[in-house]
């Protein structure tokens, strides 16, 4: 049960990450494309779009923290030890340095696009 529940877990944190990184990728694109004279019509519309979708990104963003301290705390279930232990933690911890200040920063460029 326990096995299962932990790949569940990493699956969850995998959507949540893939959510995330598709909100800024629409955050993007819906104010680049929605700047042009065609959008006029709709754009009192844009900005309660926006707002939904940072608000997407923020609960994406608890999640991947939630689910990531879960797998931080099961590792072992997948068994790593020894040698292989050491070099994967190692790994993980610079990934997910590399990754905080993606997140950062995406998620700074995020609200900059909404309240823009």
């Amino acid at each position: 049960m326990r096995e299962r529940l932990t790949i569940l877990n990493a699956f969850v944190h995998d959507v949540a990450t893939g959510t995330w990184l598709s909100t800024l990728v629409l955050l993007t694109l819906l104010h680049r494309e929605t700047r042009g004279a065609a959008w006029a019509v709709a754009a009192p519309l844009i900005p309660g779009l926006e707002r939904q979708f940072l608000t997407l990104t923020w609960i994406s963003l608890a999640v991947i923290l939630a689910t990531g301290v879960v797998r931080m705390f099961t590792f072992r279930l997948f068994g790593w030890t020894g040698d292989v232990a050491a070099s994967r933690i190692r790994l993980l911890k610079i990934k997910h340095a590399l990754l905080g200040v993606a997140f950062a920063a995406g998620t700074a460029y995020q609200v900059v696009l909404v309240l823009s």
